[in-house]
């Protein structure tokens, strides 16, 4: 990706957490991104190659955020949600500017890709986690949950708070872990 779209995409990204997808026009978007208006449809052509190049940016970042931790024993696997309740607090505490998106434009191909890629993906996160620490387990099921406490973490925190939600989520985690003897 050039340093320009990359640069583009930050802003949107940025533009599109604070402010919504629907609140302001192109031409807001164009200010927000400091380019001309044909050098923001150079590289993103329509509002939907927008919204996807600010998810994608978003993904990015997030999977950035998420990697490393703890190489072993739970907490290698608690380290997402440990990461999610930091993101929370420093980066964004909004709801998920996937499901957002997805919300506000349910008829985009194009956007229900990008959105079921990246969930897809942090999905996998707590699979390949687990399979690190109990190799040859069946965790499928364990995955889709602590992938389900990370999703519920994201939109409770909105509504009972961040300390509330990482704290509920967390400790289902432990207990879904220890109901596996992976602890």
């Amino acid at each position: 990706m050039s340093d320009t779209r990359e640069k583009i995409a930050s802003d949107l990204e940025r533009s599109f957490s604070e402010q919504g997808f629907a609140e302001q026009g192109v031409e807001a978007l164009r200010a927000e991104a400091d380019v001309s208006l044909r050098t923001l449809y150079k590289y993103f052509p329509s509002r939907e190659a927008m919204i996807v190049g600010a998810l994608e940016y978003r993904h990015r970042t997030y999977f950035e955020w998420l990697a490393g931790g703890p190489g072993e024993g739970i907490e290698h696997v608690l380290y997402p949600l440990e990461r999610l309740d930091q993101w929370l607090a420093e980066v964004a505490n909004s709801g998920c500017l996937f499901m957002t998106a997805l919300a506000e434009y349910p008829e985009s191909q194009a956007i229900t890709e990008v959105v079921k890629a990246h969930k897809a993906q942090l999905a996998d996160e707590f699979r390949v986690r687990l399979q690190r620490i109990a190799p040859g387990r069946d965790i499928q099921q364990l995955a889709d949950t602590l992938f389900l406490l990370h999703e519920g973490m994201t939109q409770t925190a909105r509504l009972q708070g961040r300390e509330k939600a990482t704290n509920a989520a967390i400790r289902a985690a432990r207990a879904a872990l220890l109901a596996e003897n992976i602890i």
